[in-house]
């Protein structure tokens, strides 16, 4: 008798796993968007969607070369024209070749950089088709003369054709280890 109650008593319990496990595996149900009113009004009106993963190829490779100082294509994943705000309130909106030039001015005072990822996404504007990759970077150049200089970026690119064509880059100090 008490075999049985053993026997049924795990049988009962397998059967409650199975069902929970049955019930975590099920996709959460989706909701219909919900129009949302901000509190605030915003210079630039989006709605956002997911946005094109390639973007962010690009963006990789861009950044991949300028990291290694594969300077002779630098100008390759640039649109016509480029408009940048740097981190330290710099603006230029000029033609690629001008624009590509500049990078290359700023790598060249360089003896090599690093660079790892911490984050990409590519988004879209449902509102008005701007295709976007925001990423953030973990930067360091190793300048010639030794200083050294590490960042962590956000940088906002707004990618049009599969080309950047307007970069907005903010800045943030690397924290102190403890």
């Amino acid at each position: 008798m008490k075999k049985m109650f053993l026997i049924a008593a795990a049988a009962f319990m397998f059967s409650c796993n199975n069902e929970k496990a049955k019930e975590e595996e099920k996709p959460a149900e989706t909701k219909p968007e919900a129009k949302v009113t901000l509190p605030q009004k915003m210079l630039y009106q989006a709605t956002a969607s997911e946005g094109n993963p390639q973007n962010i190829v690009e963006v990789m490779n861009f950044n991949s070369d300028f990291i290694a100082g594969k300077m002779d294509n630098i100008g390759s994943y640039l649109a016509d024209s480029v408009h940048v705000v740097f981190a330290d309130g710099m603006e230029e909106n000029n033609v690629r070749d001008s624009i590509a030039a500049g990078i290359k001015a700023w790598r060249s005072s360089m003896d090599s950089a690093k660079q790892s990822y911490i984050s990409a996404i590519a988004v879209n504007n449902k509102d008005n088709g701007d295709e976007w990759v925001m990423q953030w970077i973990d930067e360091t150049h190793y300048y010639k003369g030794g200083k050294t200089e590490h960042v962590i970026y956000h940088e906002d690119y707004r990618m049009v054709k599969g080309k950047i064509r307007e970069v907005f880059q903010h800045v943030q100090a690397v924290p102190a280890k403890k």
